[in-house]
């Protein structure tokens, strides 16, 4: 990718601009753009590209499209370095081992129940020679109206719930009860230094955020519980756990096992839904969560809105919508989220 700076700069920021094929893309949402074609123009030969060189390539650029004339090197570096780790969670690259990256497949992703796709991968919307003004960008994410034709067998088409990681063809109850039913206990024999926290919605009061709904005490129960301890480090090891009489005799790991959506089945289960709530701020709708949302509906919603976390409260995610915002409130509602607003 070679650039040629102009002078003034506001020439410079415009040919780069065109260059990438940005359109109306905000100068704060450019960088994902300008990191996908570093990374293809770098990877095109080797497959693959150091982070060092991406970072040393897109940094000159970046400080021309941010337009931030204050703003120190460091912190555009580490707005690029972010900005990859952002990608690799879109799908659109590829983080490898020794610091390398790589352009993910390009594919486009069907959204459910109306027309729109998603353009995901690591080929830069320059080269695949898109009109500019039929792409919406969103973050590090690229939304169509529809499938350019001469693209509809050329790149292949994902399926949505394939592209969130979400559990297909099942219920959120149902995913639940395979996991617990496929775990492989093995007899637990307690250390001292061993304290769990057992995930008890049941004992709570209705609508208490997930934050509130891990006990120190199992009781009396005889059973089986989602537990959690706190490692060396701080790190946390959940695990399912078989009782008798609330003391632990098996203990079964969780391995890439979604802990936050094993969360929200049990609090459907136990029939006391973690609350969301709406609220009007300058026309706009915002929705109120007090409890992390697992993994696919984090993908999902950042691809259709924007998150805030207020400075005050910060275990309160606030989420607003800028398009398909029923489709979002629809995975909300299949996690067992009850959805409602202030009165105004």
């Amino acid at each position: 990718m070679s650039l040629e700076i102009l002078c003034p700069p506001r020439r410079a920021v415009t040919a780069v601009r065109r260059h990438l094929h940005l359109g109306s893309c905000p100068p704060s949402d450019s960088r994902f753009e300008l990191l996908r074609s570093v990374v293809w123009s770098i990877a095109v030969h080797s497959g693959r590209a150091h982070v060092s060189r991406i970072l040393s390539t897109a940094l000159q650029p970046w400080e021309l499209l941010s337009e931030r004339d204050t703003a120190s090197q460091e912190m555009l570096r580490a707005e690029l370095r972010d900005a990859l780790s952002v990608l690799e969670d879109s799908g659109d690259l590829i983080a490898m081992k020794g610091g390398h990256w790589a352009p993910a497949v390009t594919r486009f992703v069907a959204l459910p129940k109306r027309p729109g796709y998603l353009l995901v991968g690591g080929a830069p919307t320059a080269l695949l020679q898109i009109d500019e003004n039929a792409v919406h960008f969103h973050g590090p994410h690229r939304h169509l109206a529809r499938r350019p034709t001469q693209f509809e067998t050329a790149l292949p088409l994902e399926d949505f719930d394939s592209w969130t990681n979400r559990p297909r063809d099942v219920s959120l109850l149902e995913w639940a009860r395979d996991v617990f039913a496929s775990c492989e206990h093995i007899p637990y024999t307690p250390e001292s230094v061993d304290a769990f926290e057992f995930y008890r919605p049941e004992s709570v009061g209705q609508g208490k955020p997930q934050f509130f709904r891990w006990s120190g005490s199992a009781e009396a129960i005889t059973g089986t519980l989602l537990a959690r301890r706190r490692r060396v480090f701080g790190a946390r090891d959940y695990r399912i756990v078989g009782l008798r009489g609330g003391r632990i005799v098996s203990t079964c790991a969780l391995h890439d096992i979604d802990i936050r959506r094993l969360m929200y089945a049990l609090d459907l289960e136990a029939d006391n839904p973690v609350m969301a709530r709406a609220i009007h701020v300058g026309g706009q709708r915002v929705w109120r969560l007090t409890s992390e949302l697992p993994r696919a509906e984090q993908r999902a919603f950042s691809a259709f809105g924007s998150l805030t976390i207020p400075d005050e409260r910060p275990f309160e995610r606030r989420w607003t919508f800028k398009r398909n915002e029923e489709l979002a409130l629809e995975m909300a509602r299949s996690l067992g989220i009850a959805l409602g607003e202030y009165a105004r």
